[in-house]
């Protein structure tokens, strides 16, 4: 995948710091770019399951090729939009109005697909698995692996929290750390993470925050 590509999602991501991650995957569920602000395996198990799901549909109702799939939770959406023949976007979103981010969404989409025109995708032959075959093969894809590998909000990753943090705002992360936790006693770790962002100015640093400790 060529640089080009990847200044596109980068550029999409940094613009709201509602766009928790995003990267591409193939028809076949091979990962096509970095899965920005998400894990990796949990982003293939994602990815291809919403892949599944839209074959399965195509199929049963005999329908063209598939354009989006969505999920919606309280915490926030999950979409996959299909950017060419071989080619999906996958974002996760915190819970905003969908119109905040549909046009911005939909704007992306159509750069990529006038990018991946001309870019050189990744593809795999009908000998070679794909990643999230793999994984189920491999009997990855489980409920108790996929919370192995979600990061836990222990001692340890509180203090890396506070010393990335510190990287943006000095030595007031302490003092931010402290007020999150004790505002929060039972915050989890991924809003943890979201509620420290808040104190950076900007929003592009906010986002590589996030992002850093999510992949760390």
């Amino acid at each position: 995948m060529n640089d080009r590509v990847d200044r596109i999602l980068q550029e999409f991501a940094s613009r709201s710091l509602e766009i928790e991650g995003a990267f591409l995957v193939s028809s076949q569920g091979q990962p096509i770019t970095v899965a920005m602000g998400m894990e990796y395996n949990s982003a293939l198990i994602l990815a291809g399951t919403m892949l599944r799901l839209a074959q399965i549909v195509r199929e049963e109702y005999a329908w063209q090729e598939i354009e989006q799939v969505s999920i919606r939770a309280q915490e926030g959406y999950v979409i996959l939009f299909r950017c060419s023949e071989e080619v999906f976007l996958l974002v996760k979103t915190a819970r905003v109005p969908w119109g905040f981010l549909d046009r911005d969404i939909h704007r992306t989409v159509k750069t990529l697909q006038s990018e991946l025109q001309t870019a050189d995708i990744p593809r795999l032959t009908a000998e070679e698995p794909s990643q999230i075959t793999l994984l189920w093969e491999n009997g990855q894809i489980t409920a108790s692996d996929r919370a192995k590998t979600k990061f836990k909000l222990d001692g340890d990753f509180i203090a890396r929290a506070q010393q990335e943090l510190a990287q943006y705002i000095g030595p007031i992360a302490c003092v931010v750390c402290k007020r999150v936790l004790a505002e929060n006693p039972n915050i989890e770790a991924s809003e943890f993470i979201k509620a420290l962002a808040k104190h950076i100015p900007q929003q592009k640093q906010a986002l590589d925050f996030q992002r850093h400790l999510r992949e760390t």
